[in-house]
């Protein structure tokens, strides 16, 4: 009877082994689906200064985030900007692209949640650039940086 069980064990065991590599295989092939090659996506830091390309911003998640930037080249010869960030309470932060000139405002409510869409014309920035978000008066500590927003 031992030798029994144990070959049923063997058989099931070797069942289970093959199902579970059979599952797991197609797993490791699943192809990444592209990317928008006319989209990016950035974080906006807490810090006080960059450079006009944001190259020098961290483009990676960390305590200094305070949001994210959606940028997205469209048809028209313009582009496409989505703008979420978690700030100070009921505060006005003026958008601009570095370097170049202010594009927008955007007011965080109660919460210091804020979220907005704007266009501005492609032909405004290179290929490269980055934005500030800076309240009026902008105290130390209260200007947000994005990082660098390349198409090339």
């Amino acid at each position: 009877m031992p030798i029994f069980r144990l070959r049923y064990s063997s058989i099931w065991l070797g069942a289970a082994m093959l199902v579970g590599t059979s599952v797991a295989t197609p797993a490791q092939f699943i192809v990444q689906r592209p990317t928008d090659p006319n989209q990016r996506q950035v974080v906006m830091v807490r810090q006080d200064a960059s450079d006009c390309s944001g190259r020098d911003v961290p483009n990676v998640d960390s305590p200094s985030v305070g949001g994210t930037i959606w940028a997205t080249r469209l048809f028209d010869g313009n582009t496409g900007v989505k703008v979420a960030m978690t700030a100070k309470p009921n505060t006005t932060y003026r958008i601009s692209l570095k370097c170049v000139r202010p594009i927008g405002e955007v007011k965080t409510d109660d919460e210091g949640i804020a979220n907005l869409s704007l266009v501005f014309p492609t032909n405004l920035v290179g290929a490269e650039y980055s934005f500030e978000l800076a309240p009026e008066g902008a105290p130390a500590g209260s200007r947000y940086q994005s990082a660098q927003i390349s198409f090339q």
